[in-house]
């Protein structure tokens, strides 16, 4: 068996050069030995002088294991020896949730940092994903029968909620992370999750051997899912082109899709379009199941006038035009409180900020669909929207009075009583066309 060599300074300089492009870089480090060869790394690519983004390193506690409190402690004292900021983030509802632990965890890691990343102006997050991570996915999928996008696996860079996330050791086998860490005289923490066989990860990695005997090497997998990338990037190229000319991204959070170009797109480009579009909506980019993303596409054209839903989205045929707008249903949307000079993201879909000489925090939900009605005949851009977008904008709440900013500006409190508020949506695609409100000859078919 060939030794496992360490990951070089030139190395790291090759793989991180890209990340130069961010002012501010957070880094997700969990205490394990992937995360702390991506922290230890990024620290000396700092110390060489070859690092121009800020550094902040992000902990994730899920509250799941009696060991995660100190690994995060641990992560911090470690930043604290780099001279990097460190923050913990506490994931508090784990535990009292049943089934897709995982998934769950995941999805909360990623929302929680991104979060952080809006409330202190961090515009990318680096992750410490490897080659090995990028072969087990690929299987995993396989197993699944997924199409092009499941088997192209983890990409390099792809956005949550408005952060741009980055993979720069993708390329790297797990074995060099941990020769890195040892030639370093780095410990790190073991997860007992990555040996538990219920984990379908986990039974994959026991069963490496067994594979690798096959051909199915991580190297083999991970090239395949590399080539399946280069197909699955000109076909987003050709949806975000569909897009440019056939799709409307509003400010207010919603995007609209000319429903007979939708109908007639080669099934493949229709298919990311509605990927792309309600992820865009509903701020993250988890998944979407094909087989759901294929049965909604078919009801799209053989009944063009019935809503959907999917991914926490709605559906609705509008005037010609299929809308996207976030779905309500259900626990409804959150609210947070938000204290004078606050920076928050809501909803993963709306950067909010407070003045910082605000007399007091405020409360931050949905508007509803009764106050935007109330509201509307006061607010010309509030008239115009779509109802379910009117519904699921975020408002500030002080006191007796509500405060709804045009998307991008601030709301001021009447006579000037010092509340300021500001809302600014994350997660439109650069490449959709760009309207803050309907187009003539739809505003009647939404808000009847």
């Amino acid at each position: 068996m060939t030794t496992a060599t360490p990951i070089s300074s030139s190395e790291a300089r090759v793989a991180f050069a890209p990340l130069n492009r961010f002012p501010r870089i957070a880094l997700a480090v969990s205490g394990g030995a992937d995360s702390l060869t991506l922290l230890h790394l990024m620290a000396e690519w700092g110390a060489e002088g070859e690092a121009e983004p800020d550094l902040t390193v992000l902990t994730v506690d899920h509250g799941l294991r009696t060991e995660s409190r100190e690994e995060a402690a641990t992560v911090a004292r470690m930043a604290a020896r780099l001279g990097l900021r460190h923050a913990t983030l506490t994931w508090t509802e784990g535990a009292s949730q049943s089934g897709g632990l995982q998934e769950r965890a995941r999805e909360a890691r990623y929302d929680l940092m991104a979060a952080y990343c809006h409330a202190h102006d961090i515009p990318a997050l680096a992750t410490a994903h490897h080659l090995d991570d990028q072969a087990e996915t690929f299987l995993m999928r396989l197993k699944r029968g997924s199409g092009l996008d499941g088997l192209a696996a983890i990409p390099e860079e792809s956005m949550w909620s408005g952060i741009a996330v980055l993979r720069p050791l993708l390329d790297m086998p797990k074995a060099r992370l941990a020769a890195t860490l040892t030639a370093a005289g780095l410990r790190w923490a073991e997860d007992p999750s990555n040996r538990d066989q219920r984990f379908e990860r986990a039974r994959l990695r026991a069963d490496g051997e067994a594979l690798a005997k096959l051909g199915l090497t991580p190297e083999a997998l991970a090239r395949s899912a590399r080539r399946l990338r280069r197909a699955r990037a000109a076909l987003d190229a050709a949806a975000l082109t569909f897009l440019g000319i056939h799709g409307d991204m509003s400010e207010a959070g919603y995007c609209l899709i000319e429903h007979a170009a939708l109908i007639a797109a080669p099934e493949e480009i229709a298919l990311r379009v509605l990927a792309r579009s309600v992820n865009a909506v509903r701020g993250r980019e988890s998944p979407l199941q094909l087989a759901k993303l294929e049965s909604l596409l078919e009801g799209l054209s053989d009944n063009p006038k019935v809503a959907h839903t999917l991914g926490g989205c709605r559906l609705q045929p509008i005037g010609g035009r299929l809308g996207v707008f976030r779905e309500t249903r259900g626990a409804g949307l959150p609210s947070l409180r938000l204290a004078p000079g606050e920076r928050a993201l809501w909803d993963n879909r709306f950067a909010v900020e407070l003045r910082s000489n605000a007399p007091a925090p405020v409360t931050v939900a949905a508007l509803g669909e009764a106050r935007w009605r109330d509201l509307r005949g006061g607010a010309p851009w509030l008239a115009e929207l779509p109802r379910f977008a009117g519904a699921t904008l975020p408002a500030c709440f002080d006191g007796g009075q509500i405060l709804v900013p045009t998307p991008g500006q601030r709301a001021d409190a009447a006579g000037g009583g010092g509340v300021e508020f500001r809302a600014r949506f994350v997660n439109a695609p650069s490449t959709f066309g760009q309207v803050p409100h309907l187009k003539d000859g739809i505003e009647e078919a939404c808000t009847s």
